[in-house]
């Protein structure tokens, strides 16, 4: 059967990643891949799930297997509210809502908050996820370039005058304040508090996504939008993807009470209720304080990586590309000279066995052709070193021939 006549208009503008597509190729064994922006297999705690698990289903069988609370476990939404609480975010049980990791948390929201054709303000570049989310439900992405300090809300003050004249200033803001997904960014406090205050005089939410920010390697934490919202204005997203296994496809969301009922509504008619037996695992391990000494551990070992990928870079590639260093989390964002073409790198590095994410797919419109992420939280050293090499190799070719061209 063909179901082009039967799709709803929204189904028109839901397109897979490109970015996906390419964690594919983490799949085959002899890839040296930078692409997939996936916690280390190698710093699973096999046997201690394998022990929390089989204690799980002889103490809590009957219930870690059947359906749950929309809302979530009540003992993980007490551990959470705690949470929040100590990081300078007041809350109660009524204020979390658990979630099939925070993905599904943008997906609720982008789902309660948008008419098609609403205007959303986000990073330029950003998050795919969050973008693909506003997308299908037929939001216009309204982009706002970075720097080193993040958003540019310089430039964000400007624009929403704009919109304010035109009629269609946002329904919100989504952001990835630390250690952003693509470029390892982090949003200055200073441009924290005027987003905040931005959202106060226009009237739109922020949505604040945080799955990064407890794998910080150096500096101060920054205190969290959230936690300088006086209105309920911030909804905030967590995650134990990053900071436990992904598998269990935890996360929460924090928000007032009237819009947490509006969500849980939303979500029971999407999923009925998140992983049970997940929920309960996460619960055990975080509220024994492990996944608190996990974390310590993996900020080490995340961080020999990241040094390790930027002293290969610094070592490997031409004069003329550039890159961030981020103090956290499991990106480096690399620029090439404007005009360059970082996919046509790509091409060739796949034949060499060596994969990274180009950067248009983070563009809201295509820009972005000459820049690329890179991950390094799975590749393994001796992959990064070799990896590095390789693609070095190509850029100074690559660069020659861009040279020559440009002077021809």
């Amino acid at each position: 059967m063909v179901f082009d006549g039967l799709y709803a208009g929204r189904a028109k503008m839901m397109k897979t990643s490109e970015i996906r597509e390419f964690f594919k190729l983490t799949e085959q064994p002899d890839m040296m891949s930078f692409a997939g922006g996936f916690p280390s297999a190698d710093f699973f705690p096999m046997e201690k799930v394998s022990d929390v698990l089989q204690c799980l289903i002889e103490q809590e069988g009957k219930y870690a297997l059947q359906y749950g609370p929309t809302e979530g476990n009540l003992e993980l939404r007490t551990y959470l509210a705690q949470k929040m609480t100590r990081e300078g975010v007041p809350s109660s049980t009524d204020n979390i809502l658990v979630t099939n990791g925070s993905q599904q948390g943008m997906d609720l929201l982008s789902m309660v908050f948008l008419n098609p054709g609403d205007v959303v303000v986000v990073e330029e570049p950003g998050y795919v996820g969050g973008l693909g989310a506003i997308r299908n439900y037929e939001g216009e992405r309204f982009p706002i370039p970075m720097d080193e300090d993040g958003l540019r809300t310089d430039l964000l003050a400007v624009r929403l005058r704009k919109l304010q004249i035109e009629g269609r200033l946002p329904k919100f803001a989504y952001l990835v304040p630390n250690f952003q997904n693509p470029t390892g960014i982090s949003l200055s406090m200073e441009r924290r508090q005027e987003i905040l205050s931005l959202a106060r005089e226009y009237g739109f939410a922020i949505i604040e996504d945080n799955p990064y920010g407890e794998i910080r390697f150096e500096g101060e934490p920054v205190r969290s939008i959230k936690s300088m919202d006086t209105e309920g204005r911030v909804i905030y997203l967590g995650s134990f993807s990053k900071t436990f296994i992904p598998g269990i496809r935890v996360g929460w969301l924090v928000a007032d009470e009237p819009l947490l009922q509006k969500l849980a509504c939303a979500k029971q008619a999407t999923d009925l209720c998140s992983n049970s037996l997940g929920q309960r695992m996460a619960c055990r391990f975080a509220a024994s304080g492990y996944i608190d000494d996990h974390v310590r551990a993996l900020i080490s070992l995340y961080r020999t990586k990241r040094d390790l990928m930027l002293s290969c870079m610094e070592k490997h590639f031409p004069a003329g590309v550039s890159w961030t260093h981020p103090q956290g989390g499991f990106f480096i964002w690399v620029t090439l000279p404007e005009g360059m073409n970082a996919r046509q790198i790509l091409l060739k590095a796949i034949e060499r066995r060596v994969a990274f994410v180009d950067g248009a797919g983070f563009f809201v419109n295509g820009s972005g052709k000459n820049t690329a992420r890179f991950a390094f939280s799975e590749a393994s050293p001796d992959k990064i070193t070799c990896g590095i090499a390789v693609l070095g190799e190509l850029m100074h070719e690559e660069m020659a021939r861009f040279r020559k061209a440009a002077s021809a």
